[in-house]
């Protein structure tokens, strides 16, 4: 996973017919809902009222409020909207519980591992690695803010990849965590406060402090070196190849707060496209350049997919729901 709030950045492999025009990217496209020319089916699962469409499958879920957290392997990691605990729905609809899988739960890129994080006490920390068949614990670490110099209070797994881990800390050390060999690595011992990274790509963004809410990306080889700095935005995903992201609006608290607005550019800063909705909801990366969302209009809701240029609807619009 590349991102936060993660989730499901799962590359696909065909794309996708001819799509509409939009504005330069100067100009934000304001997109609403049966307004776009229909193009394919997305190439990725998502949840249609208390179904996962995912492509011909059609799984019902047995949540009342279904959240898709990630796909993998065999099946899907659901949340109900109105809950933190995440349980594993297998392609015919059976439910299984995961131990320690939440709402901030990872999962490794093949769909196969998936890694937590909880609270043991007062600036105590336990990351776990498990294994998605099973649940079976692979590796565990216990950070503790006394000891962990700049781990903080909290330690937030952001990318699982391999053996390999990254894990950022409230107090904005960043570390790698081989949880084979049980071994940490740093890539920067303060002020790095993490929103979305990826091992594969080594490529990551975060605040700059807590206080100052400046956003910036950086190669984990070389965190002191700024690829991109802003104080209005931060960044929400990564695309696949790790050469593009998307951000919004700074000041939105994600997963809570009403995102309206998105902007694509590469990792370096440059803008590719901006667009603007009632409410943006599933940002993902359905390719390395072309990007997927729910949007919410006042009446309807359907999921789109946009490219620097062109958008188009990637579901028939239907209503909101209440």
């Amino acid at each position: 996973m590349r991102h936060h709030h993660r989730r499901i950045a799962t590359a696909a492999t065909a794309l996708i017919a001819p799509l509409a025009l939009l504005a330069a990217p100067a100009a934000a496209a304001d997109l609403r809902p049966g307004s776009l020319p229909r193009g394919a089916d997305l190439a990725l699962p998502y949840v249609e009222g208390t179904t996962i469409v995912d492509g011909t499958r059609v799984v019902v879920v047995p949540v009342k409020k279904p959240v898709l957290v990630a796909e993998v392997r065999g099946g899907y990691l659901v949340r109900d909207r109105r809950f933190a605990d995440v349980v594993l729905v297998d392609h015919d609809g059976a439910k299984s519980r995961l131990p320690g899988a939440d709402e901030d739960t990872i999962t490794s890129p093949d769909g196969r591992l998936y890694a937590s994080a909880g609270l043991a006490g007062d600036g105590v920390t336990v990351v776990t690695v498990r294994r998605v068949k099973d649940g079976e614990r692979l590796g565990t670490r216990t950070f503790r803010s006394w000891v962990d110099t700049n781990i903080g209070r909290f330690a937030h797994p952001i990318d699982l990849d391999g053996h390999r881990l990254l894990i950022g800390g409230d107090g904005g050390r960043v570390v790698v965590w081989d949880w084979k060999r049980d071994t940490l690595r740093d890539v920067i011992d303060d002020k790095w406060h993490l929103q979305v990274g990826s091992l594969a790509d080594g490529v990551a963004a975060g605040w700059t402090a807590p206080g100052e809410r400046c956003t910036f990306t950086a190669r984990l080889a070389t965190p002191h070196r700024r690829l991109w700095r802003s104080c209005d935005e931060q960044v929400v995903a990564l695309s696949p190849d790790g050469r593009r992201m998307v951000t919004t609006d700074r000041r939105v608290f994600l997963g809570f707060g009403r995102v309206r607005f998105l902007v694509m550019r590469t990792v370096t800063g440059r803008e590719l496209g901006r667009w603007t909705a009632e409410r943006f909801t599933d940002i993902r990366w359905e390719t390395g350049s072309a990007i997927s969302f729910r949007v919410d209009g006042r009446t309807s809701t359907a999921m789109v997919r946009c490219t620097p240029k062109r958008c188009q609807a990637a579901s028939d619009p239907t209503p909101l729901p209440e």
